[in-house]
């Protein structure tokens, strides 16, 4: 989802590892997506940095670097020490002068859902990206899935402002409940085109495996964030026919319905970073869930 709300990425790779797994993994992900990315060659203060070494692994994966048979920029850099950390700021200036990023700030705000998560004390807290248009205070919210009224409106400081224009990320109180995290987000109610009933469908289809003992769980973690990419792991493993049936799933802490829908449906209840209160406890004992 982040390469695709992304414009421009920076791929990050440690001169004292060279390319990882993961590196390989988000070298993938830019190139299915065509993600414009530079390069930030990090930790050049390390004594086991070896940057040619870098270079030579990139290249073998496709990513060849300015001055080594290719076009992608790159900087060498040390976030312990910030050396470096201003010519890639200006690196990322530079590139983005190539990418052609149009936008009208007179129009009804839009962009994409990167996080939402249930605060006790303030209620339903969802991060946006604004691609497009002008984001004010107190006004009207949607998404295929939720809808609000902005009560607060925060910059990537977490101070206060009244609006906010594109390429902004925003944190946003008012919503009545938690979107999906990569949906897109309007303030035009008519722009919101994918009817609930489709997003709910796909992201609650519960996989399984033919001919396998089935595990029903219901899923609990603490942000929207955490939930997708636990039911993504989850979803995996029922395709290698572990036999995994996702029941029921939300953001926030365990509560008694979890507890009554899995004593319904002899599911068992799972919290990524998402806790049961006391009494919750009790009742999940009394009903014989686990």
């Amino acid at each position: 989802m982040g390469a695709n709300v992304s414009d421009l990425a920076i791929l990050v790779v440690a001169a004292d590892d060279g390319v990882k797994p993961q590196t390989k993994e988000s070298i993938q992900i830019l190139k299915q997506s065509n993600t414009p990315f530079v390069v930030a060659i990090n930790k050049i203060d390390k004594n086991n940095a070896d940057i040619e070494k870098v270079k030579k692994d990139l290249a073998q994966n496709e990513v060849l670097l300015e001055g080594y048979g290719g076009d992608v920029s790159f900087e060498l850099i040390s976030a312990k020490t910030g050396e470096g950390v201003d010519k890639l700021l200006d690196l990322l200036l530079l590139a983005s002068e190539f990418i052609d990023l149009p936008f009208d700030i007179k129009k009804p705000a839009s962009g994409v859902i990167i996080e939402a998560k249930l605060d006790k004390f303030r209620g339903n807290e969802v991060t946006v990206i604004i691609k497009n248009g002008t984001l004010h205070k107190g006004e009207e919210i949607f998404t295929a899935t939720a809808k609000g009224k902005i009560k607060a409106l925060q910059n990537f400081l977490r101070e206060s402002a009244d609006e906010l224009i594109p390429s902004s990320p925003a944190l946003i109180l008012g919503f009545e409940d938690l979107p999906q995290v990569g949906e897109e987000f309007s303030t035009d109610e008519k722009a919101i085109s994918v009817p609930v009933s489709e997003i709910k469908e796909k992201n609650n289809r519960a996989k399984s495996a033919d001919g396998v003992e089935e595990l029903t769980i219901i899923l609990k973690a603490d942000s929207s964030g955490s939930l997708e990419a636990a039911s993504q792991i989850i979803g995996a493993l029922s395709e290698d026919e572990v036999g995994i049936k996702i029941w029921g799933q939300g953001v926030g802490n365990i509560t008694d319905s979890d507890v009554k829908d899995a004593s319904a449906s002899g599911a068992t209840i799972i919290g990524f970073n998402a806790t049961a209160d006391k009494a919750v406890e009790v009742l999940a004992q009394n009903q014989k869930v686990k």
